[in-house]
């Protein structure tokens, strides 16, 4: 009985040695999904999964993956890669008869082809050793008749343990795109594992074929925190096709953070001939949590009767993007008399003076960086609470703040970037938290094109500003939207430099009673 269980056991290990497995939870596994994604993230993740699934053989196949992967920056703080380690330990049958180790190394390059969307290349190195132990399922002893097993004399057989160990080559390539939150919109993965065809002479001589992995997610639907994002994962291995398709329903439990948004995501699938998968997880921007249950649709699998799966996410930002403010000459000088005319007061003496505007300073925004944009709000908000102080006040909005924003506006574009993403993610918790507080935005451009085609774009730079705002929970009301052209330019408009430094909008914050 035991042999016939060894041989049926051989059999299954034979049959399915060129599968190349995928686990459920596969965004708990990037590498194994594609070694470029190491290049995707601006977090240092730290990636463990544990999956067992039953038989009708009466054996667990039982898997443990360890992922780390680190993003690289250049040294403009930008992230141009990453890289990645994994390890896997894999166990079959009783007593973990067939086991599988493997350990590779990843590296990945990114490049932005176009706003909030990059490809990344990843390549990666893998050592893989598997052994097949059948010594649990003999004797290892030569029975005597009456007397019984004699361990002293050999049974004749020599199938104790054999093994293979082999290294392997991957490549692969990664896209995304993102909106100006930081939110995922869609992304494409197209791999290659095994190119070099290893030798795999497990039992018989054999050579391992390559397998290729395509992975595919879009959003499709976002109303309030509810987003749908259908995605699939396709495997091809030798003669050997799996498809994992389904959706998963993202729901998310605060707004205000704009690095990784805390969520919940409602994970449903079916993994083509198989199974069926349901699982949730939790992500946040600090780890992330998944539980999911494999369970049999259609027809009866004996090889999977079901699975249970945990992963788990440990994350670190390594890589922030800053934009930074550098004061012009006239807003230093302001700067340096209001300094020196609070140092003469006291603190009794400025609650009791009647709340006065502050003096106007075109705060510019270029590349060059002296302070993170993202103070400045809390700047103002720190001026409103002392100001509130002064009473009931029944005239005109006062202006508490007039800034000029460079966020880097493109020709004949009115797309944000990142870093004006940043800002604006302050801004919107700054006016949430101060009701009385509300913005002006005016839009302005260079000098190319018609005087229409630009006062229009004036106006679209600013609404999309506005726009963003109001998906940041801010009330449309409380931001007023106008465009000046090429009306009012603070630069010559003979070079290029000149030009980007002219498409910028006008920020003026106002206190109203």
């Amino acid at each position: 009985m035991k042999y016939s269980i060894a041989a049926i056991f051989v059999f299954f290990v034979t049959s399915s040695r060129a599968q190349y497995f995928q686990f459920s939870q596969y965004d708990f596994t990037p590498q194994r999904i594609n070694p470029a994604r190491v290049a995707s993230s601006n977090f240092a993740l730290l990636n463990f999964v544990y999956r067992n699934q039953a038989t009708d053989g009466g054996f667990h196949l039982t898997s443990n993956l360890l992922n780390v992967s680190y993003p690289l920056a250049s040294r403009k703080g930008g992230r141009f890669g990453g890289i990645g380690v994994s390890l896997m330990d894999d166990r079959s049958g009783q007593a973990g008869i067939f086991r599988t180790q493997e350990a590779s190394v990843s590296y990945g390059m990114k490049v932005d082809i176009a706003s909030f969307q990059s490809i990344s290349l990843g390549v990666r190195v893998l050592y893989q050793s598997r052994r097949l132990d059948l010594n649990g399922l003999y004797t290892g002893s030569q029975y005597i008749p009456d007397r019984g097993f004699d361990g002293s004399i050999s049974p004749g057989e020599n199938i104790g343990e054999v093994a293979n160990n082999f290294l392997t080559f991957s490549a692969g390539l990664h896209w995304q795109k993102s909106n100006a939150q930081g939110l995922l919109i869609g992304y494409g993965d197209i791999s290659f594992m095994d190119l070099n065809n290893p030798e795999d002479a497990f039992l018989t001589q054999f050579h391992l074929n390559p397998t290729f992995v395509g992975a595919v997610g879009f959003r499709i639907y976002r109303r309030a925190n509810l987003s749908i994002f259908p995605e699939a994962l396709y495997t091809r291995s030798a003669s050997n096709n799996v498809l994992n398709a389904g959706a998963r329903f993202r729901l998310d439990l605060n707004t205000a953070y704009d690095i990784e948004r805390p969520h919940v995501d409602i994970v449903a699938k079916y993994i083509i001939g198989r199974s069926g998968l349901a699982g949730i997880q939790f992500h946040n921007e600090r780890f992330s949590f998944g539980l999911s249950y494999d369970f049999p649709m259609v027809e009866r699998n004996v090889a999977n009767t079901s699975a249970l799966e945990v992963g788990l996410t440990l994350k670190k930002l390594v890589i922030r993007n800053k934009r930074k403010v550098a004061p012009d000459k006239s807003a230093r000088k302001a700067k340096k008399t209001t300094v020196s005319n609070e140092n003469k007061s006291t603190a009794a003496e400025r609650v009791k003076k009647p709340m006065q505007p502050i003096q106007e300073a075109s705060n510019v925004l270029p590349v060059t960086t002296e302070q993170d944009v993202t103070d400045q709000p809390k700047q103002i908000a720190d001026s409103v609470a002392v100001n509130a102080n002064a009473g009931k006040v029944d005239h005109d909005p006062l202006a508490l703040e007039k800034a000029t924003l460079y966020f880097n506006f493109k020709f004949k574009s009115a797309s944000l970037d990142g870093d004006a993403a940043e800002y604006l993610n302050g801004l919107a918790v700054l006016l949430r938290n101060n009701p009385n507080l509300t913005i002006k935005l005016v839009g302005h451009t260079d000098n190319v094109g018609s005087e229409k085609f630009n006062m229009d774009l004036s106006v679209q730079r600013a609404q999309s500003m506005k726009k963003y705002l109001v998906q940041q929970g801010v009330v449309a009301a409380r931001v007023s939207v106008d465009g000046k052209g090429l009306s009012n330019p603070l630069h010559e408009n003979h070079t290029p430099q000149g030009r980007a430094k002219n498409r910028r909008v006008e920020l003026t914050i106002l206190y109203v009673r």
